[in-house]
């Protein structure tokens, strides 16, 4: 019998081509926001998202510092919604992040920058939405509708998104878009790798998820993946922040993921990894460290690639996790309970 092919799996695996498409739509608005900067004389910027879009504002507070110099705050929409803060907006850039951008709390916030002076920027996956009509300049996603609640085609697109947008708001940076884009089909293969690891891990009740530096956000989206697809109770930490109390949890019956790319955290990696392993919690690993894999319990071999890489390829890699964890379990990972596409948040 064929195995039913989800619209979430059908979604992931169109991502080496949607993306191209994300790519050009905003490449081709890089040119206004230089200008819109210049003009306005934007020394701040900040982000506005919630769920999945909050996690890719994540992966941005970590690039766009690094690579192009400018500092990226997060603003809390109930600044606006709930407490009604007189914030002075002026020379700031506000981003909004958001797939569908139809949010009620969202376009308030939108609406009340604009009013106090704010450059807004929306980054969503529909044209004709309230906050792409109502921004200053919209950067559109264009990866066609994604019909399963869980965002994964729109995670991805949004970094790419804020990648480009990296590029025109400092210093003169290449994000290698192209070849970010290029490598993905390398993590899909990796799917019944993936999928065997789910079915090792599907009877599991709790995960602790362990990521650091610019792989905070798809660290962050495992975990929403995991809780939102799978029915699974987890907390995903900064490999740094674990230290300093959540240390406390590791013991047998404790199970790990960690994401560790190749790269500047190695030594703290692999130093965790023993740790883990010593405290005789189980250790998931999806890393190209070979120290790391030698440490885990089961691992996936991730391909290499730059910090410029890492969160897209995991982001990937976390996506099909919960795909293959959801469908091993029995559930139905294109709707899950109590979910819908647009959430009405305050």
């Amino acid at each position: 019998m064929t195995e039913k092919i989800t619209m979430m799996q059908q979604e992931i695996f169109s991502e080496p081509e949607v993306l191209k498409r994300t790519a050009k739509a905003c490449r081709a608005m890089q040119g206004k926001i230089r200008e819109e900067f210049a003009k306005r004389n934007i020394t701040k910027i900040i982000t506005m998202s919630r769920g999945s879009s909050d996690n890719a504002s994540t992966v941005f507070s970590f690039v766009c510092p690094l690579y192009s110099g400018k500092l990226v705050g997060k603003y809390h929409p109930s600044l606006t919604t709930v407490y009604g803060a007189n914030v002075d907006l002026s020379s700031t850039c506000m981003v909004i992040v958001s797939q569908s951008g139809m949010s009620k709390d969202t376009v308030a916030v939108m609406e009340d920058a604009k009013a106090r002076g704010a450059l807004t920027i929306g980054v969503t996956n529909d044209e004709n939405s309230t906050v792409a009509k109502g921004c200053d300049i919209h950067l559109f996603l264009d990866v066609d509708e994604e019909k399963s609640v869980a965002a994964t085609k729109t995670y991805i697109a949004e970094i790419i998104a804020l990648y480009l947008l990296t590029e025109c708001v400092g210093k003169e940076v290449d994000m290698c878009i192209d070849k970010i884009i290029a490598k993905i089909p390398s993590v899909l293969a990796l799917n019944d790798d993936i999928a065997a690891v789910a079915k090792e891990l599907h009877e599991r009740n709790n995960f602790i998820i362990l990521s650091r530096g610019t792989m905070l956000g798809s660290g962050d989206e495992c975990s929403l993946k995991l809780t939102e697809c799978c029915y699974i109770f987890n907390r995903s930490y900064s490999a740094a922040n674990f230290m300093h109390g959540p240390l406390s949890l590791l013991a047998e019956g404790a199970n790990v993921i960690m994401f560790a790319p190749d790269g500047k955290f190695n030594d703290e990696f692999i130093s965790m990894a023993k740790r883990i392993r010593e405290a005789g919690a189980d250790l998931t690993a999806f890393t190209d460290i070979p120290e790391i894999e030698g440490l885990a319990n089961r691992s996936i071999k991730m391909p290499h690639g730059c910090d410029k890489c890492a969160p897209v390829l995991y982001g990937v890699a976390a996506s099909l996790l919960a795909l293959n964890i959801g469908k091993a379990k029995g559930l139905n990972v294109d709707a899950p309970r109590n979910l819908k596409k647009v959430t009405v948040t305050l």
